[in-house]
């Protein structure tokens, strides 16, 4: 009966509602922190035209800024990439539960570049 009661409760809890910084033409899917090393994953969508090479990202949580990621790649107009990241020594993956990923560049293979006017 509690394996039954666990496994509602696993089904009822919500998904996250995706989040896209606003001009950036990238929506996150997922940004939180996991057990299994390396313990950040940030899931997004490239929803711009152009394929993007680099895509750069503030990860914040409620006492402040926890870590700067750069992908760089080949991320092709509306293409699934979900890739995992270091933290920084010390930082433990259960603090950061309630993670959130701010895009704060975008490099497209054009050569072209978005920079977040407003950076956290």
């Amino acid at each position: 009966m509690k394996l039954l009661a666990l496994a509602v409760a696993v089904a009822a809890t919500p998904t996250p509602t995706p989040v896209q910084t606003q001009g950036s033409n990238v929506t996150v899917t997922t940004c939180h922190a996991q057990l299994d090393p390396p313990p950040l994953r940030i899931a997004y969508v490239n929803t711009a035209h152009s394929e993007a090479v680099e895509v750069d990202f503030t990860v914040i949580d409620s006492a402040g800024t926890v870590e700067s990621v750069s992908d760089r790649g080949r991320f092709g107009s509306g293409t699934s990439i979900n890739h995992v990241f270091k933290l920084p020594a010390g930082t433990s993956p259960l603090g950061l539960s309630a993670a959130n990923c701010i895009v704060t560049k975008v490099i497209y293979a054009d050569g072209s570049t978005w920079v977040n006017p407003n950076p956290p």
